[in-house]
Parts: structure tokens; sequence; C-alpha cells
């Protein structure tokens, strides 16, 4: 009975939990993901010009698969081109280091913590930031690469509005939810300790 309690956190305490219960997983997907971001960072780093997968919907553009020639095209345009590519990866690095903080606390702790809710909330709000900013780098350039080309009709790549925002929103609902639970289970938590 007292390694169940434990294991549910009704009797827990800062202290670790025995080690069957005291999980890696976390630091294995962090090292995975920040791994997979900074590979998708170099595969997707352009051969010339600026980056952006404009040339993929649109093949009467000069460029590439993830770059677009930067010939004729304005500064804020360039400069557009490259704080998105950075601001893109800044975000997913962001949201692995932070979901790696809340599950690092919770793998390592028998009970809910503050900081872990508090670091859990601050998710959301850089998946939203970032989004946003990422389709405003993507919309200047996307209307720099349109009036340098003379282009009647830019198909542009997917941002806060398209199948691509509409994930970030769910994923973003699916993080408020799990905050809620675990809210309410911080409270059963504080009830049982009360009586017990």
């Amino acid at each position: 009975m007292g390694n169940l309690k434990n294991y549910l956190g009704l009797d827990a305490d800062n202290k670790p939990q025995p080690e069957e219960h005291n999980f890696s997983v976390a630091y294995i997907y962090t090292g995975f993901a920040i791994f997979m971001v900074l590979g998708l960072a170099v595969m997707q780093w352009p051969e010339q010009g600026i980056p952006s997968p404009l040339h993929r919907f649109n093949p009467e553009l000069t460029g590439g698969t993830h770059w677009v020639s930067a010939e004729n095209l304005g500064q804020l345009t360039v400069v557009a081109a490259w704080a998105g590519f950075a601001w893109k990866f800044l975000v997913y690095l962001a949201t692995a280091v932070l979901l790696h903080r809340v599950a690092r606390v919770f793998y390592r702790k028998a009970d809910f913590t503050a900081t872990a809710l508090s670091t859990l909330r601050a998710v959301p709000i850089v998946l939203l930031i970032g989004m946003i900013g990422y389709s405003i780098f993507t919309e200047v350039v996307a209307f720099g690469v349109s009036r340098a080309y003379v282009l009647d009709s830019l198909e542009k790549e997917a941002t806060f509005f398209s199948d691509q925002g509409m994930v970030t929103i769910l994923f973003i609902a699916a993080l408020f939810f799990i905050e809620g639970a675990l809210r309410r289970g911080l409270t059963l938590q504080e009830d049982t300790d009360a009586t017990i």
C-alpha cells in the first residue's frame, strides 16, 4: 500500500521517487527533439538566395525546394525571410525545452508542483506567439517576392489560417485541457493530504 501511495503522490515530498518510477523518458525525448530540430534546420538551409518554400508552390520563381532567389528582392523581404527561418526553429526549440521542464518535474517528483504548472501554461503562449510571428514573417516575404517578380497570383506557404494553424490551435487546446486536469489532480491531492 505504501508503494502505491508513493506512486500516486499521496505521501509525496520533494525527494525523488524510487528508482523504478524515476524515468529518463523526458531526457531521451528532448535530446531527440533537439537533434531533429537542428537536423531540419541544416536540411532546410538555403543553397542560395533566401530561405522560403515558395518555389515549390510557384515553379515560375527562381529557386529550389527550400529557397528562392534573392535577386531584385528588397532588404525588408530578405531580413523577414531569415528572421522567419530563425523564428520557426527557435519556437520549436523553446517548446521542446518547456515540455522537457514539465516532464522532468513530473517524472522526478511524486506531486504536482507550481513550477511545472506555470511552465505548462507558458507552452501555449509560446506556440501562439510563435505561430502569429511566423505567419507575419511569411506574409511579408510572400508580399516582397510577389512584388519583385511581378506575379499576378502567388501560392503561399501554409500559415496561421491553414491546416497547420488549426493543428497548432488544437494542440494548444489539448495543453489547456491537460493543465486543467493537472490542477484538478493537485486539488484532489491536497484534499487527500488534508484528510490523512
